[in-house]
């Protein structure tokens, strides 16, 4: 207890310091470390997906060729033009027939190659029985008239050989490009027949992306005999032979297995790959610090606009305290909020009394205004849900029982839209019906009434508009779609009339409804709720009434009303009622 008493008081400062480092300085800076480290993770995460989309397209594309070159090699084969009639030529002995038929074999296969610009070169290479020399067949063609060299074997697919990346056999230009080797079917006792395509004028270096994401890759193409046959680095594919082997710890390697098994790989500097990964942490790095850098300045700012007016407020306390006579002073702080005030200390004390009485008057008008202010609403609010029923009802019903439905919205309509603010039990429970009525068509609800054993007690007087809410956060919040909901009516020992609501569905809390029932506005989601029947009851009854929820053993959630009845009331209002229709008659 001592070292508490001697412990010297901090400063308002000194407060403000450390709130300042505890409540933002650190945690900015652990949101920044946080940040950066969930950044670097989506940045790398980013750069790799980045990576291996390149690559994909490149094998989508490179994919996209075999087939196109393999649609083109079997149409040389099956098509009637050309294929099929293959056999003609080997046929025909006449010379000058055959010139012919070459010459339509060159046109035909002219309009193949015009037509799919990812392809050319496509040549017929024969192979006499019983020899090895090669012949070329339609010698239009600008390939050499010879069988690919197997050292630029790429993969075997179905009867169908790749080659390449090679250097084209086009005698009139030279590009890497890959080929295709198909065996042809028919005619195989004259010799062997091969089909022979290439990929299109230099198509396949636009394959091949010069960079990624920024980065300098190297493309690699290995055969499914693992060989190498393609480096993007190299300018000429003879440079293949005496290349040495990359070192693979300085690059990131992605790969992709092609239909044949041969392989498309690529690396990326690991140097550039961090780089890329850097530079976009980097970026918000250097965005999150000028954010840590504005929210400093702002908090050095806000010091001084705060704790200096802070001291001079605390010294023009003192002053106000030692000389009653501050009219002169004020002027002197020259800040408006402190100003003013100091200006109301010496009014608040003459005010205080005066205040109490006048904060008690207009409570009470405000509580008139708001109760009419609500009354204002009731009926826009309701005929909107009504008419939002009505539209579902006609919609799925279309005029079956719409005679009934109507009937009980004209009942209830009437009655809300009263301009009087008083009713009976009875009339509210009448009103409860209509409405059930017409929920009814909309929800499949168990609903009932108990009017109790003493029917007298139904022209209790009680204020409009009561119990309809209840009923209706009822239904919309304890089970809407297959509920239980009951009103029953009972006389207590006690004289009052108790009121109790009763639904199935998800248990209420009743701290919570206390809670809600003392607060001052409405708060419900539709606008009326529990305040607006407890503001009616306090305004009709005073404080001569209850309004209680809670959830029973049973399963059962009950809101219990309980109001004041005066039987003699009762009793002489339906005599004046008997004696004026005998004056009538």
């Amino acid at each position: 207890m001592e070292r508490k008493r001697n412990r010297l008081p901090k400063s308002f400062a000194r407060r403000i310091i450390k709130v300042w480092f505890g409540g933002v300085l650190v945690p900015l800076l652990i949101v920044e470390a946080m940040m950066l480290a969930h950044t670097y993770q989506i940045n790398k995460e980013t750069v790799r997906q980045g990576v291996e989309n390149d690559l994909s397209q490149v094998s989508e594309d490179l994919t996209a060729l075999m087939n196109n070159m393999n649609s083109v090699s079997w149409l040389l084969q099956a098509d009637s033009t050309v294929g099929k009639d293959l056999h003609l030529y080997f046929d025909e002995t006449s010379s000058v027939a055959r010139a012919e038929l070459l010459s339509y074999m060159r046109d035909q296969i002219a309009n193949y190659e015009v037509a799919n610009p990812l392809i050319a070169n496509i040549t017929y290479l024969y192979v006499p029985k019983g020899t090895t020399n090669v012949v070329k067949i339609n010698s239009s063609s600008l390939a050499k008239g010879t069988l690919p060299d197997e050292k630029n074997f790429l993969c075997q697919w179905r009867d169908m050989t790749f080659y390449g990346p090679h250097m084209t056999d086009s005698k009139v230009a030279a590009y890497p490009c890959f080929s295709l080797l198909r065996t042809y079917k028919g005619e195989r006792d004259k010799g062997d027949i091969y089909i022979y395509v290439e990929s299109g004028y230099k198509y396949f270096q636009k394959l091949i992306p010069e960079a990624v994401l920024g980065m300098n890759p190297i493309f690699l193409i290995e055969s499914s005999d693992g060989q190498l046959m393609y480096r993007s680095d190299l300018e000429n594919l003879e440079e293949l032979s005496t290349a040495k082997e990359l070192p693979m710890d300085e690059y990131q390697a992605f790969e992709a297995t092609q239909t044949g098994d041969w392989k498309i790989r690529l690396l990326v500097p690991t140097k550039e790959y961090y780089q890329q990964v850097y530079v976009m942490a980097l970026n918000l790095s250097l965005l999150t610090l000028a954010l840590i850098a504005f929210c400093i300045l702002v908090s050095i700012l806000q010091w001084q606009s705060i704790y200096r007016p802070f001291t001079k407020f605390e010294k023009k306390l003192h002053q106000i305290v030692a000389d009653e006579d501050i009219e002169t002073r004020i002027e002197e702080m020259n800040i408006q909020e402190f100003d003013e005030n100091v200006a109301l200390l010496h009014k608040l004390k003459n005010n205080i009394l005066v205040l109490l009485n006048k904060v008690q008057d207009e409570e009470k008008k405000r509580s008139e205004a708001e109760i009419k202010s609500v009354l204002g609403k009731i009926n826009p609010h309701f005929l909107y849900n009504t008419l939002d029923t009505l539209k579902w009802y006609a919609a799925g019903k279309k005029d079956r029982e719409m005679v009934h439905f109507i009937t009980a919205l004209n009942k209830l309509l009437l009655y809300n839209m009263s301009k009087t603010r008083e009713t009976t039990l009875k009339s509210e429970l009448e009103a409860v019906r209509s409405y059930i009525t017409l929920q009814q068509m909309k929800y499949d609800l168990e609903f009932y009434i108990d009017e109790g054993q003493h029917p007298e007690i139904l022209q209790a007087d009680m204020p409009r508009f009561i119990l309809q809410p209840i009923v209706e956060n009822a239904i919309l919040h304890s089970g809407a779609d297959d509920g239980k909901v009951g009103v029953e009516v009972e006389l207590l020992a006690n004289g009052k009339v108790a009121i109790l609501v009763k639904n199935t569905g998800k248990p209420i809390d009743p701290e919570k409804i206390k809670d809600v029932l003392v607060q001052k506005t409405d708060v419900s989601s539709n606008g009326i709720g529990l305040q607006y029947v407890a503001r009616m009851l306090e305004n009709r009854f005073g404080e001569n009434f209850e309004l209680k929820a809670e959830r029973t053993e049973d399963g059962m959630n009950v809101v219990e009303i309980c109001i004041p009845f005066d039987p003699v009331e009762v009793v002489l209002g339906e005599s004046s009622i008997k004696i004026g229709e005998v004056s009538r008659k």
